[in-house]
C-alpha cells in the first residue's frame, strides 16, 4: 500500500510535467511567437482592427486562398500582369502578417513588381496614390530600398493629405555624385515615413541604426513559406499595429500615430522595439481624455 501511494504521487508529478511541457511547446509555436513578440497578443484584447483599411504594396497575392476574405480592391499596377497565380506569393505572406496582427482589418493588395522588369519604384508610387484614394490608413512596402525622388515625395505628400502613413522596409536613398546609393542619415530621412528594421538574433546578427524608427522581432510566419525571417516582416507588423490604433481612435492624425508607435517602444540592446500593447493603450487613453 505504501508503494502504491508513492506510485500515485510520481504519476501525478509526471502528468503535471507533461502537461506543462505541452503548454510550453504550444507557447513556442511559430504562430504564437508572432503574437507574443511585441505584445501583440495582449494588444488584440483591446482592438482587432475593426472598420479599418490598410494596403500592402508587394507582388503576387493569393486571392483564392482560405483567407481571401481579408482582401478588398485588389489591383495590379504592372501592365498586363495578374496580381496572383504565380508562386511564391511574397505579397500574400506580407498580407497574412497584417491579418495575424489585426484580424478584422481589410487589406488592399497592390501588385507593384513586374515579373519581366524588376524596376518596381514607379509602380509602387502609383500604388501609394491608389491606396490613399481607397481610404487606407497605412500602406507597407517590403520590396527593398526606394530612391527619394521628387515623384516619391509627391506621393508621400498625397498620402499625408489623405491621412495615410507609408511604412517602408528600409530608409530611402539618394544617388551620390559617384553614382552610388547613399542612405539617409538620422534626421535627414523623410519623417513622415516610418522606417523599420528587425532586432538582432544569433543566427542573423545586426546592429541598431539611427535612421530606422522602429524595430520588430524576427520570426517564422508559417512552414508554408520558405523563409520566415527577414526585414520584409517588419512593415506589415507595424501596419497591423497602426490598424489596431486607428480602430480605437480613428481621428488620430498621422503625426500622433507615428509618435505613439515610436514613443511607446521598448529599448532592447540599443534597438527601439515596437510595443504593441503600450501603443494601443496610449491611443485608448488619448481617446478617453479627448472625450472628457
Amino acid at each position: 500500500m505504501k508503494y502504491f501511494k508513492y506510485f500515485i504521487i510520481i504519476f501525478i508529478i509526471l502528468s503535471l510535467s507533461y502537461s506543462r511541457g505541452s503548454d510550453n511547446k504550444k507557447t513556442e509555436s511559430k504562430e504564437t511567437d508572432l503574437l507574443t513578440f511585441s505584445k501583440i497578443d495582449r494588444a488584440l484584447k483591446l482592438s482587432e482592427g475593426e472598420n479599418v483599411k490598410v494596403a500592402v504594396i508587394d507582388w503576387q497575392f493569393d486571392l483564392t486562398g482560405k483567407q481571401r476574405g481579408k482582401y478588398i480592391h485588389p489591383v495590379s499596377m504592372a501592365p498586363g500582369e495578374d496580381i496572383g497565380k504565380l508562386k511564391p506569393w511574397h505579397g500574400e505572406w506580407m498580407a497574412e502578417i497584417v491579418h495575424k496582427v489585426a484580424p478584422k482589418v481589410k487589406i488592399i493588395p497592390i501588385k507593384a513588381k513586374s515579373l519581366s522588369n524588376r524596376e518596381y519604384e514607379k509602380y509602387l508610387i502609383k500604388g501609394i496614390y491608389y491606396a490613399a484614394d481607397k481610404g487606407a490608413v497605412a500602406v507597407s512596402s517590403s520590396m527593398g530600398p526606394l530612391e527619394y525622388s521628387e515623384e516619391l515625395k509627391k506621393a508621400i505628400d498625397y498620402a499625408e493629405l489623405n491621412g495615410m502613413i507609408f511604412v517602408d522596409v528600409h530608409p530611402e536613398y539618394t544617388i551620390g555624385k559617384d553614382g552610388k546609393k547613399k542612405f539617409c542619415k538620422e534626421g535627414k530621412c523623410d519623417n513622415r515615413i516610418i522606417h523599420t528594421g528587425v532586432v538582432s538574433v544569433p543566427e542573423h546578427p545586426t546592429t541598431p541604426k539611427l535612421n530606422r524608427d522602429i524595430y520588430t522581432w524576427p520570426y517564422d510566419l508559417d512552414k508554408n513559406y520558405e523563409d520566415g525571417w527577414g526585414y520584409s516582416n517588419a512593415p506589415p507588423i507595424v501596419v497591423g499595429v497602426i490598424a489596431l490604433i486607428k480602430s480605437i481612435y480613428p481621428e488620430l492624425s498621422n503625426a500622433e500615430v507615428r509618435r505613439i508607435i515610436i514613443e511607446t517602444a521598448e529599448e532592447y540592446n540599443g534597438f527601439n522595439v515596437l510595443n504593441s500593447l503600450e501603443a494601443v493603450k496610449l491611443a485608448k487613453k488619448m481617446k478617453e481624455k479627448f472625450r472628457k
